[in-house]
């Protein structure tokens, strides 16, 4: 029979349904807490509030090592060898990053979220390096760009509610 490759059998340009999906739901604990930090008004310090914006803070810093974790995968699977070291160093650095931020959050939670939503909206240039280097799936920027600002912007905003 013929070649069974997954680009034979898919649109390869196409963000798959599954990815666009479970993507934008990654965004809801963010959308969720800032809403309700926004909805409690004259009241943003009771613990309600205050609990959901400490939980959304620490789930965009797992997001954001989470990503770390595809370009460490990716640099383990796909880079050259002359790539891998480099990626392989770029990847660790949204880990320490969110370290550094579960840190401060309780006592600095402006500065943060703050420093969260950057970085968090400055992955798509590592994913672009990856994307230019054919080490993703051609569509691979059509969902990492708007998760990526939506998710930056959320934080931010967050931590500005907070402040």
């Amino acid at each position: 029979m013929g070649d069974d490759r997954v680009e034979d059998r898919v649109d390869v340009e196409r963000v798959p349904l599954a990815a666009a999906m479970l993507g934008a739901a990654g965004l809801l604990p963010l959308i969720l807490a800032l809403f309700i930090r926004l909805a409690s008004g004259v009241y943003p310090d009771t613990p309600v509030p205050i609990v959901l914006g400490g939980l959304a803070l620490s789930y965009a810093a797992l997001i954001l090592s989470f990503l770390g974790g595809i370009w460490w995968g990716v640099a383990a699977t796909r880079a050259t060898p002359e790539q891998m070291p480099r990626l392989m160093g770029i990847a660790i650095v949204p880990s320490l990053v969110a370290w550094l931020v579960v840190g401060l959050a309780w006592d600095f939670p402006a500065t943060a979220s703050t420093t969260l939503g950057v970085t968090i909206a400055l992955t798509p240039l590592v994913d672009r390096w990856l994307a230019r280097h054919g080490l993703v799936p051609a569509w691979w920027m059509k969902l990492r760009l708007p998760l990526s600002l939506a998710l930056g912007a959320l934080t931010l905003g967050l931590g500005f509610s907070l402040a």
